[in-house]
């Protein structure tokens, strides 16, 4: 008896640590279904190669190098987000997407979920190299996307997926 004691007052313990240091958790809403579409702009990472063919003199031939450059590019793009519970996914605009990714089906998966009634927080896994965070603003709609050397912001809007399709 003194055993079960011991251990109920032990996960007593336990629960009551989790809820002072974590209070995210009991915050976060286990029954959110979202479904967002966010329009928007962005800057993306743009690299590109270029063959360059140069004479040289001494051996009497042409010879070809690749040469990379890379830039900031803006675009204009949509992000798609679902929630369900305490899972989530986002389609990213394309630019920001490099050729090396995670995604599946289109899809990245929202890890570090974090959702209470103020925002929706967390980071989004790209590849190896490439990871970036997420945060929406339930009042005001702004999605903000940054990390890895592009960024997007972009106006979000519910998608009720029970209303009548438009066509």
């Amino acid at each position: 008896m003194h055993t079960v004691n011991t251990r109920l007052a032990t996960i007593a313990i336990a629960i009551a640590i989790v809820m002072i240091l974590c209070p995210q958790i009991l915050r976060a809403d286990s029954s959110v279904m979202l479904n967002l579409i966010c329009r928007g702009s962005g800057i993306a990472n743009k690299s590109e190669s270029a063959n360059i063919n140069t004479y040289d003199p001494k051996t009497k031939k042409y010879t070809t190098t690749t040469a990379q450059s890379s830039s900031k590019e803006p675009f204009n793009g949509v992000a798609v987000v679902e929630i369900a519970g305490h899972m989530g996914r986002i389609k990213l605009p394309e630019p920001m997407i490099p050729p090396l990714n995670t995604r599946d089906d289109g899809w990245f998966k929202i890890k570090e979920l974090v959702v209470n009634e103020d925002e929706i927080t967390g980071k989004v896994t790209i590849n190896f190299l490439n990871s970036k965070t997420l945060r929406i603003d339930r009042h005001s709609g702004l999605m903000t996307i940054e990390g890895g050397g592009s960024s997007f912001s972009g106006q979000c809007e519910a998608v009720d997926r029970a209303a009548p399709k438009k066509f």
